[in-house]
């Protein structure tokens, strides 16, 4: 049986991708789990290159890019594990964290989402949770690139329960991934994460931040920092369907 499937998601990211996978290498040869890459539509030969040196990932290759949340979905729609976990192509985890991560949910089945610390390639503890989306703030996240602060001060050393964790890297049981219908894919890139978060929660069941656990986090920007350009169209598209969807701006 599969314990543990993970599930990474790349668009044109090559050379991120083959880092992320060679940290996560003891984690790819294990029996009792599985790594799933999905790719929305490179055309930099990450594929062929991901196939060549890590024969066991399975490859799930787009067309076009989907987005993230229909991306991420093709994946988890396919994984074979108890627990599933998202991550993003530019971090670097191991082996232990990712078990200890299903440790968590084991231990507690009031948990349906848990997160762990992201930090920089620095060492700087990343803001890896976040209060509502408002949309003064997200909206100048994209006019202004998604541009995120090297570290992040006041960070607690213990797990706790904020609103959302972001996307960079969550975990969660297969059987709340079903009973939630997967991930929203009216949102091509934005708050798909919050929107998530929010689903686990409607289920009664807590998210969970747990900072024992790390994950370095190289942040790569989204957008191009262009008011009209088209990441940041998508995005403001994606954030005025989520704050429709759930009747709260502020």
């Amino acid at each position: 049986m599969i314990r543990v499937s993970l599930v990474i998601l790349t668009f044109n990211q090559r050379a991120l991708t083959l880092a992320c996978l060679s940290s996560l290498e003891d984690f790819i040869w294990r029996e009792d789990c599985e790594t799933i890459l999905v790719d929305n539509g490179s055309d930099d030969g990450t594929c062929e290159a991901v196939n060549e040196a890590f024969p066991a990932v399975r490859v799930l290759r787009q067309e076009r890019n989907l987005g993230v949340a229909a991306g991420r979905n093709v994946g988890l729609r396919q994984a074979r594990g108890r627990y599933l976990m998202i991550l993003d192509n530019d971090t670097e985890a191991d082996c232990a964290t990712i078990l200890g991560l299903a440790a968590v949910l084991e231990s507690d089945d009031g948990i349906g989402l848990v997160a762990p610390r992201l930090v920089s390639g620095r060492g700087d503890v990343q803001s890896s949770f976040r209060p509502y989306p408002g949309i003064m703030s997200k909206i100048w996240n994209a006019v202004r690139g998604n541009r995120r602060s090297s570290a992040a001060p006041k960070i607690p050393k213990e797990a706790m329960e904020p609103f959302y964790v972001i996307g960079a890297a969550q975990m969660f049981a297969a059987d709340v991934y079903r009973a939630i219908g997967g991930l929203d894919e009216n949102i091509f890139y934005g708050p798909e994460d919050a929107d998530f978060c929010m689903a686990v929660r409607a289920l009664g069941l807590r998210v969970v931040y747990e900072p024992s656990y790390s994950i370095v986090h190289h942040y790569q920007r989204v957008t191009s920092g262009r008011l009209l350009s088209q990441g940041a169209r998508r995005h403001i598209k994606a954030l005025l369907y989520f704050y429709r969807k759930h009747r709260r701006w502020l």
